[in-house]
């Protein structure tokens, strides 16, 4: 039997944070970000940490992007940094290989920032990771100064404030929804297909929505 998993890990990648300060308060003030919470960077995402005075419980990945200097400030600030390399051939990208591993760290919960930004490649895979089978039972979300991202992989209800937009994207061939309850367009008893991208920029009517599934995955991008 698989234990619980009690933890929470904050994934810091090398993808664009416009604003460090302000993300910090989010996940500060929203999501009660302490000393409880392991804090993983991705090779380069060191850096980011570094903007926001995050010092980072371990380091890893290919380490291709990770600049001395980052390197060199994280060890004047801390000597408890854990590095932990991978070969550069591999079938996992560095994000991947920080997320199994703060599961095998037995945590339940995981937040991961900087992982949107111009290279589309590695946003698009970031998005596409946490619909992974490995984390069905991990509380996994992506976290940007201006948006939530999750999948839900069967019914559950969703918060955000009244009038704050929520996209919903089909992440399997469709999904069929009976019934939606507390956003402007609802679903009832039909399909939303993987494509055309029908379930963009909904809108909260209530402070929290209900989204009955009979069956699919979805992809949830919800404005904070």
């Amino acid at each position: 039997m698989e234990k619980n998993k009690t933890g929470r890990a904050i994934i810091v990648t090398n993808g664009e944070i416009k604003n460090h300060s302000f993300l910090y308060k989010i996940l500060t003030a929203k999501y009660g970000l302490g000393c409880k919470d392991t804090v993983i960077a991705v090779d380069g995402g060191a850096e980011n940490c570094l903007k926001m005075n995050l010092i980072p419980d371990i380091v890893i990945g290919d380490m291709d992007s990770i600049k001395k200097d980052t390197t060199r400030q994280l060890n004047l600030k801390s000597k408890k940094i854990k590095y932990i390399s991978s070969s550069s051939i591999k079938d996992e990208s560095d994000t991947q290989l920080a997320v199994e591993h703060a599961v095998n760290l037995n945590a339940g919960k995981i937040i991961i920032i900087g992982a949107m930004g111009d290279r589309i490649d590695h946003s698009f895979a970031n998005l596409l990771l946490l619909s992974s089978n490995f984390l069905k039972n991990i509380d996994i979300k992506i976290l940007t100064e201006k948006n939530e991202i999750f999948v839900l992989r069967s019914s559950g209800s969703i918060f955000g404030g009244i009038g704050k937009t929520v996209s919903i994207f089909s992440l399997s061939p469709y999904t069929f929804f009976i019934k939606t309850k507390g956003l402007q367009y609802s679903l009832k008893n039909e399909k939303l297909l993987f494509s055309p991208a029908r379930g963009l920029s909904n809108v909260f009517t209530e402070e929290k929505a209900y989204i009955e599934i009979k069956e699919g995955m979805l992809l949830i991008v919800k404005e904070l």
